[in-house]
């Protein structure tokens, strides 16, 4: 199956179309009537510029700050600096081409998270990418050395914040050939040529899970 679906057609966010100029992540804030709150919108671009900076320490307080919020008030996903810094560099390792748009670094993303919550992966981004022969970059000892770009950070972002394009567990490879019980999607690039999203072997699994 050849699909090329650009965002603005494939992905539409509740009550906005404007991914860039109103971040989901707002939506999940907006209506906190206390406005000495930071939206999440802000914590997002505060912890974004940090890992653009490399102020590790600086970023890691402004998730904390987040992830107390979101404990007091229930209404979103923690998670770690760590966290977003590995699925962000995943994201720029796989497809950091700056001509690929914002489609492809979800789907490559969320294949990753996918892993991370099936019974037949590791259960942290941590260990999903560090397993071994998954990735290129890991496996060529490459990994260390990329740095996310803003696009792949605001893509990671969004994924953690609980934003999905698949919508289906079971896809759990995303390589340049067919693998697994079947093909997902295929998407093509005139330079890359397909990326396969596939299907696991055991579909039973997520049969089971849903």
């Amino acid at each position: 199956m050849l699909l090329i679906m650009p965002l603005s057609i494939a992905y539409t966010a509740p009550e906005t179309r404007d991914f860039k100029s109103s971040n989901i992540s707002t939506l999940l804030y907006i209506k906190n009537p206390e406005k000495t709150i930071l939206t999440r919108f802000k914590w997002d671009i505060l912890i974004e510029e940090c890992m653009i900076n490399n102020q590790e320490a600086l970023g890691e307080y402004y998730i904390n700050l987040r992830n107390k919020h979101i404990e007091k008030y229930h209404d979103g996903l923690k998670y770690s600096y760590e966290e977003l810094w590995l699925l962000s560099k995943i994201i720029e390792a796989e497809a950091g081409m700056n001509w690929l748009d914002d489609y492809i670094r979800v789907c490559i993303g969320e294949v990753v998270l996918n892993r991370v919550e099936s019974p037949e992966f590791p259960n942290t981004i941590y260990e999903v990418i560090y397993e071994e022969g998954q990735y290129h970059h890991v496996k060529y000892d490459m990994f260390d050395d990329v740095i996310p770009t803003e696009k792949s950070i605001e893509t990671a972002q969004r994924l953690l914040n609980g934003d999905r394009l698949i919508n289906n567990k079971s896809v759990v490879f995303q390589a340049n050939f067919p693998q697994g019980s079947g093909v997902h999607e295929s998407i093509y690039d005139e330079l890359l040529g397909y990326t396969y999203l596939c299907y696991s072997n055991n579909l039973e699994i997520y049969l089971q899970t849903d």
